[in-house]
């Protein structure tokens, strides 16, 4: 990361058909965790869900993992953020069901940290106001600035999270000596959907911390 897009790195070599002009450039490292490499990355992400999107009213919803699940994260992350994602989907997908919007189609992702670095898995999911149903071939539309029951969700949420935890095979509660309580979801509006992508891009791809805030290495 430390020679990307250096002098030091390797180059490509641009030349023109029709003149003597040519240029080199010092090649990106490619590392997961370098903002240079996946500010272009970003931007192909957004720009796909820019065309996904449809004329309609969107929301964000967000599934927050308590506190005292946390250090489940620590030892099996993998397995955990997996079923966050299968759990919160299923939920979703049941709410939208129930209220008469046949299939709903939604953008979930993953956040793992605080602004403060400190380990906080939170899925932020992106979900149209409204659904299709595949009987009647046509569009559902919701409840204009109402999705579904946060208080509602936070307790589905809770059942099924343990339930799954207790079903897999490399996850466990025995060690858990408080199981929380209070489950947070959070619902708000985001107009056509614009402003919370652009804020989820800026930290899809890149490490948790940012260049600026590097004061030293060795």
């Amino acid at each position: 990361m430390l020679m990307c897009k250096t002098a030091q790195q390797r180059q490509s070599l641009w030349a023109c058909e029709y003149c003597q002009h040519h240029d080199r450039t010092p090649l990106s490292c490619g590392h997961r965790n370098c903002l240079q490499c996946q500010q272009n990355t970003t931007s192909q992400w957004l720009a796909r869900q820019k065309e996904k999107r449809l004329p309609v009213e969107y929301f964000m919803v967000t599934f927050t993992l308590p506190f005292e699940l946390r250090s489940l994260v620590r030892r099996r992350p993998k397995a955990m953020y997996q079923l966050m994602f299968r759990v919160t989907s299923s939920i979703l997908k049941d709410f939208a069901t129930r209220q008469g919007l046949g299939n709903i189609g939604f953008t979930s992702v993953l956040h793992t940290h605080s602004r403060r670095r400190e380990l906080h898995p939170h899925l932020h999911i992106i979900v149209p106001n409204g659904g299709f149903d595949p009987k009647r071939k046509q569009w559902r539309k919701g409840n204009k600035g109402y999705l579904f029951n946060e208080f509602a969700l936070a307790k589905v949420y809770r059942a099924r999270l343990f339930e799954a935890i207790k079903k897999h095979p490399d996850l466990s509660l025995a060690n858990i000596k408080t199981l929380p309580k209070k489950w947070v979801v959070d619902g708000k509006k985001v107009d056509h959907g614009i402003p919370a992508l652009k804020c989820l891009s800026r930290y899809l791809y890149r490490g948790v911390l940012p260049d600026k805030d590097i004061i030293d290495y060795d």
